[in-house]
């Protein structure tokens, strides 16, 4: 079996109508709307909003110019309904992240309806037999969508390397499973969800990337390419090849190819338009010594994995941007990775963070997690400054059942 992937190069990601004409060349190789789209059908289109503030000209979010441009596409195909559904990140307000991005104005003119998937009932969908989740409840709007297009931003990510079609998916599940997937096991939670969530159509916006400290914290890239393919696992591996990443580094299309599902072979991948040696640009990984500039904290890492290091590292540095007052810690200690055994008689305050440290769970300074999401460890050293939490209880993170 062989899948093919169409990539298309614009000249300005910031330009509404150069988006068009890269849209209207998209559809040209991937198949005209009228074609692919049923005509009186119920069009779901799924976005990328991890951010309540108006960031999409930096990369965080799906453009909003793309949206527009998209759902004007799809139009030609005369469907019933379209919709613009999200369910974002956990502790962040999918209605905020609509109006911040310039959702709403793009609902407005092209009539196309705003749906925050929270809203809505969910669904309990059996994964893999003996996988991490066993079930995942997803929004009963999505499965039931007549034509479901997937359209996430391309960038880097510090705990799954990169974000594209496939870790998009996690925003069509409840807030309990997002807690859930982090507390079991990200990106293989990812791709078992990947495997039982199929689009009908993954539409990817690389008109305003993100490189470095990816999802959230990186610098925006103006690589001005839009991509698409049916295949999520395609779609990724070709995203990877574009943004100068080995595919074995990428964890969720590592944890598909065991999961024996998508097409991950380069030769089975036709690539339609431009090739991909015409548009790639190496993008910069998240990836940095932690450094933390306080006597009054120690890190010991006992060969933690990279998703470790850099969450704590990101963590850090967003709690000094934001002027916390880090020197009001107690003298505690940070420890990270298997290999780092707590000490029969402390010195320090401990502070175990993830799940290579579980055995310490019971200790009230435990961070879970694999990898612990940073707003969850930057909560835990904003409880330990006297300073009130922004995501909930710690004890809300423990996801056993």
């Amino acid at each position: 079996m062989t899948t093919s992937v169409a990539i298309v190069k614009g000249k300005d990601g910031r330009d509404l109508d150069d988006l068009r004409t890269m849209m209207r060349e998209l559809f040209f190789h991937v198949g005209p709307p009228s074609r692919i789209i049923p005509s009186g059908s119920r069009v779901l289109i799924k976005p990328n909003l991890t951010s309540e503030e108006n960031v999409w000209e930096k990369g965080i979010v799906t453009s909003p110019l793309f949206v527009r441009a998209l759902v004007e596409e799809v139009q030609k195909a005369n469907p019933a309904e379209i919709v613009i559904a999200e369910a974002t990140a956990v502790g962040l307000n999918t209605k905020k992240a609509f109006a911040s991005n310039g959702y709403e104005e793009v609902a407005q003119i092209t009539g196309a309806r705003l749906l925050d998937l929270y809203d809505t009932e969910f669904e309990e969908v059996q994964t893999v037999e003996g996988g991490l989740l066993k079930s995942v409840r997803i929004s009963k709007e999505v499965l039931r969508a007549d034509f479901f297009i997937n359209a996430p931003v391309l960038k880097t990510h510090f705990c799954s390397t990169l974000t594209c079609a496939m870790k998009n998916l996690k925003g069509t599940t409840t807030y309990d499973e997002k807690k859930r997937f982090h507390y079991l096991g990200l990106n293989q939670a990812v791709a078992e969800l990947n495997q039982v969530l199929k689009p009908h159509l993954n539409v990817v916006d690389a008109s305003i990337a993100m490189e470095g400290d990816g999802p959230i914290a990186g610098t925006p890239v103006g690589l001005n390419v839009l991509m698409a393919g049916i295949d999520a696992v395609a779609v990724d591996t070709v995203a990877a090849q574009i943004m100068g990443i080995d595919t074995d580094e990428v964890p969720i299309l590592s944890h598909a190819r065991k999961l024996g599902y998508g097409i991950w072979d380069e030769k089975r991948i036709e690539i339609q338009c431009r090739s991909i040696e015409e548009v790639r640009r190496p993008f910069a990984r998240a990836c940095r010594e932690i450094k933390i500039d306080l006597s009054n904290i120690r890190i010991v890492d006992g060969e933690a994995c990279p998703s470790c290091r850099e969450g704590l590292r990101i963590a850090v540095e967003r709690l000094q941007a934001a002027g916390a007052p880090l020197n009001q810690l107690p003298q505690a200690e940070i420890r990270i990775g298997s290999e780092a055994r707590l000490p029969e008689s402390p010195a320090y305050l401990l502070i175990p963070i993830g799940n290579c440290q579980n055995q310490y769970k019971l200790l009230p300074n435990y961070v879970p997690g694999c990898p612990p999401p940073t707003f969850l460890i930057a909560d835990q050293l904003r409880e330990l400054m006297g300073q009130p939490r922004k995501f909930g209880r710690r004890e809300d993170f423990f996801m056993d059942k």
